[in-house]
């Protein structure tokens, strides 16, 4: 028995030291972030400016590389069949990942056995805006306005995007009938929403807030149950109607069975990116707020977010193949 558990000790010992060395090794090589979208938007945005923050820190070039499409799920796929060594990241808004396995029922992969949290980045409520044709400023002009006429036009950046899902909440909870229109992405609906093709749009705060300031297009409110400190003057949707909250929660995960060395280490590394004066100029830019957890509260709220966005999707009806 003695024999038996000097070796168990041994062995014990031994892998202790090896994830510590594991981590003061990596990385050894440029580190990449697959972004779930389109360059230019705001998730885009923010994971570049971690990429420039983390090659510093890291001591080597981390990479951005752009693979948007069919909901997130062309990068979410490709990330849960790299290698898992964390070289190879997602990056893209949690949100959005939690809803597509309730969009999507023959997803690839699993969204949440096939990855590991590794660390958020930021969060930010949405806002929804209105054509000022509509003739309503606030959500409790704007319920009444859809009680007495049916089937108004929201917009979105597309099926089972956040966008889409928010509206969908809102819609729910406020007990009316609102119309979706779905576009394929975000920049397309705004510009059909400043024409007049359609009445409301939910949307992240940069792409509206220069348009409701030169009063192109009306705020309704923000996505959340209160008021944003960075945007005191614009209402929360909460505040007329309960249990609308959701955000833009920019975020990063690795595939499964990533070593925990190296999860610890990506953690800190974009905690202290975070804190960096550029990103937190960029993020007050964009409505946005610095966000930092552990690994393990990360995954604990993304696995709650999947169990909530699913009631909403399964009220909605939509599916996609």
């Amino acid at each position: 028995m003695k024999g038996l558990y000097g070796k168990l000790v041994v062995l014990l010992l031994g892998n202790l030291m090896a994830a510590g060395a594991l981590a003061q090794a990596f990385p050894v090589k440029p580190v990449r972030l697959v972004v779930a979208f389109a360059p230019g938007g705001a998730t885009d945005t923010f994971s570049r400016v971690m990429a420039a923050e983390m090659s510093k820190s890291l001591g080597q070039q981390v990479l951005v590389e752009n693979r948007p499409g069919a909901g997130t799920t062309i990068a979410a796929e490709f990330i849960a069949k790299s290698p898992p060594d964390g070289y190879t990241l997602l990056f893209t808004d949690l949100s959005t990942h939690a809803i597509t396995p309730s969009i999507y029922p023959k997803l690839p992969y699993h969204p949440l056995r096939d990855f590991v949290a590794v660390a958020p980045v930021s969060v930010s409520p949405m806002i929804m805006v209105a054509h000022p044709s509509v003739g309503v400023k606030s959500a409790r002009e704007l319920i009444a306005l859809a009680k007495k006429h049916p089937g108004i036009t929201c917009g979105n950046a597309g099926i089972g995007t956040v966008t889409h899902m928010a509206a969908e909440k809102f819609r729910m909870r406020a007990g009316i009938d609102i119309t979706p229109v779905n576009y394929k992405g975000g920049a397309t609906s705004t510009i059909s929403l400043l024409t007049g093709e359609i009445a409301l749009i939910v949307t992240t705060i940069p792409a509206a807030l220069e348009y409701v300031r030169t009063k192109r297009l009306v705020a309704i409110g923000l996505t959340a149950e209160k008021r944003s400190a960075l945007l005191p003057d614009i209402p929360a949707l909460g505040e007329t109607v309960k249990g609308v909250e959701a955000a833009v929660i920019a975020g990063v995960l690795a595939p499964a069975a990533t070593p925990r060395a190296v999860i610890d280490r990506l953690n800190a590394e974009f905690a202290r990116a975070v804190d960096s004066p550029k990103a937190r100029e960029i993020f007050t830019v964009n409505g946005a707020e610095a966000m930092k957890t552990t690994p393990e509260a990360l995954q604990r709220s993304l696995e709650q977010d999947v169990k909530t966005w699913a009631e909403v999707v399964k009220a909605t009806g939509v599916k996609l193949q």
